[in-house]
């Protein structure tokens, strides 16, 4: 008998991972897409334990060897890795907005940062998953509703190796978030130039986007640690002895219980939150395009102005791909073509074209590149495709106006 409940979450957690999951993989986000990775495993364990242990009668249960030794072990990891992740993401963002990034990036700065990363999103939860046997005192037991689960001991081993780290990541991703909002008001007038300067590839709104789903998630993962350490904390700690922890490993207990565990359900929260930051985007939208054209949904709907169109405004694509997808024709008299209204303010974020404004015409004047120049351009100029991408950087003053090709 499958647990409905619990294998619909996983089913629907699946799902709404799968978006978040291509865009960070397309940003080259490392820390976000482990993150993801993580959530999308667990879930297709959680779906596998639904499926196979959601019967009233636990004494039916199969014993699953093997089968459950892997997925008794994956949530645990995950929810480990998930941590370990937020904080390396955090610590990312703070380090963008340091002062001690660089136009000038080596390759072995590079190799630094990716190590570690791929130390705290890979090497802890791994090391924290070798470490399982040391305080289990059950191969795992099989839990009604839930499946294959494994418990550990109260002793000392299994506080330093294990509990005391649940809240700690939690709170090193508070601290790091914490550093980046203090070095955002320190650096907001040049907040754009850093972003740049840093060779992450973010832009304002991918920043925003990062920053916000850091804390939101720091602020689900602390509480519930926190509330993890004291339960476990609580009975009291006893002395660590290996051989009397392990003296009934092989044996396998079935456990009856009134309802499916409840940190099932926290890997759904997260892939909610995950979808709400990063599932309803210019780029998500225009990567849902991209799926729905692939799998032949233009020809069912020819008339279809959004399936037909491509979005220029993508945040995933730059100023330099902004270019190719618009004809621009930059005047000092007045054009004969209609002003063009930007209605998302995001984009005209994103492509750092100075301060916010509603109409563009031929008598407006903004500063492109954010440095203002007072030299007026004054001789025509046209970008079309293959033009500079250069162009967006020069500190001009101009008299502009837009023409967008539909």
């Amino acid at each position: 008998m499958i647990n409905v409940p619990l294998f619909v979450c996983g089913v629907l957690s699946l799902i709404l991972s799968a978006s978040p999951f291509f865009w960070n993989f397309r940003q080259r986000n490392l820390s976000a897409t482990i993150f993801v990775i993580y959530v999308i495993i667990a879930n297709i364990t959680i779906i596998i334990q639904a499926s196979l242990y959601g019967g009233p009668d636990v004494y039916e249960y199969w014993e699953g060897k093997v089968l459950c030794d892997i997925i008794g072990r994956l949530p645990y990891v995950c929810g480990t890795g998930i941590i370990c992740s937020l904080a390396s993401m955090a610590r990312t963002l703070a380090r963008i907005l340091s002062k001690k990034v660089t136009l000038s990036v080596s390759v072995a700065q590079r190799r630094r940062e990716l190590i570690v990363e791929l130390l705290l999103c890979v090497g802890f939860p791994l090391w924290n998953l070798a470490t399982f046997y040391v305080y289990q005192p059950f191969r795992y037991i099989l839990l009604q509703h839930s499946g294959c689960i494994i418990i550990f001991d109260d002793s000392w081993a299994s506080f330093w190796l294990n509990t005391f780290w649940q809240p700690f990541f939690p709170i090193v991703s508070a601290i790091y978030s914490a550093i980046t909002i203090y070095r955002y008001f320190q650096r907001r007038r040049q907040f754009r130039e850093v972003l740049r300067s840093s060779q992450s590839g973010l832009t304002v709104a991918r920043f925003a986007r990062l920053l916000f789903f850091c804390i939101t998630v720091m602020f689900v993962e602390l509480p519930l640690a926190i509330v993890t350490l004291v339960t476990n904390v609580k009975p009291g700690i006893h002395a660590f002895n290996f051989s009397k922890t392990h003296a009934n490993w092989n044996t396998i207990p079935r456990v009856v219980a009134s309802g499916t565990r409840k940190d099932f359900y926290y890997f759904t929260i997260v892939s909610v939150l995950l979808f709400v930051y990063f599932g309803f985007g210019v780029d998500a939208r225009n990567m849902y395009r991209d799926w729905l054209v692939a799998l032949g949904f233009r020809k069912l709907f020819p008339n279809s102005k959004w399936l037909a169109k491509h979005d220029a405004y993508s945040d995933t694509t730059g100023s330099s791909n902004y270019i190719h997808s618009m004809h621009s024709t930059v005047s000092c008299g007045t054009g004969g073509s209609r002003p063009t209204r930007f209605d998302t303010w995001e984009t005209i974020h994103d492509l750092e074209l100075g301060e916010k404004f509603g109409n563009v015409n031929s008598n407006s004047a903004f500063v492109i590149g954010g440095v203002q120049n007072t030299d007026a351009r004054s001789e025509n100029s046209t970008l079309t495709d293959g033009s500079d991408p250069q162009f967006l950087e020069k500190a001009v003053k101009v008299k502009y106006e837009v023409r967008i090709e539909k």
